[in-house]
């Protein structure tokens, strides 16, 4: 009978490896409209218990061999910088607004913030009145990202 017990201990999940963190944060940058050699795409995952995955692909892939995926963990004061930068917005308000004079041509960097159950859009072109608000927050999540993933997310 304890045999049997042990077996299903064994095969039943732990409940620490069945609780999944929530996403705090989501980042995403790219080189903009350029031939395959030259283009690449950055996304970064923030998970609200500090787990960072950054996805990087070069050309126009999304899978595959010219995608490369890596870990890290950001520091409790860089989540709280986030959380900060995201409430103090004012963009659950108030949300910001996308311009109507995309720039054409050059990469894009964007986001999403998640707070209280809400998603906070950061875009890549606000209108001029809601940039610095959006930048903000982009820069918090930006400064998260640790300094050994910046070839990833400005390779030039």
């Amino acid at each position: 009978m304890l045999k049997l017990f042990l077996f299903l201990a064994v095969l039943a999940p732990l409940p620490a490896l069945a609780d999944d963190s929530a996403v705090l944060a989501e980042y995403w940058t790219d080189s903009g409209s350029l031939p395959p050699e030259y283009a690449w795409e950055t996304s970064v995952t923030i998970l609200e218990d500090g787990h960072l995955t950054l996805k990087h692909c070069k050309g126009y892939e999304t899978d595959g061999p010219a995608c490369k995926t890596r870990r890290a963990k950001v520091s409790t004061e860089a989540l709280a910088a986030i959380r900060t930068a995201a409430t103090d917005s004012g963009l659950v308000e108030t949300p910001a607004r996308e311009t109507d004079m995309p720039m054409v041509g050059g990469g894009l960097t964007s986001g999403a913030v998640y707070i209280d159950g809400k998603k906070i859009v950061l875009l890549s072109q606000p209108v001029e009145e809601d940039a610095a608000r959006v930048g903000k927050v982009l820069s918090a999540i930006a400064a998260a990202i640790p300094q050994r993933f910046d070839r990833f997310t400005d390779p030039d």
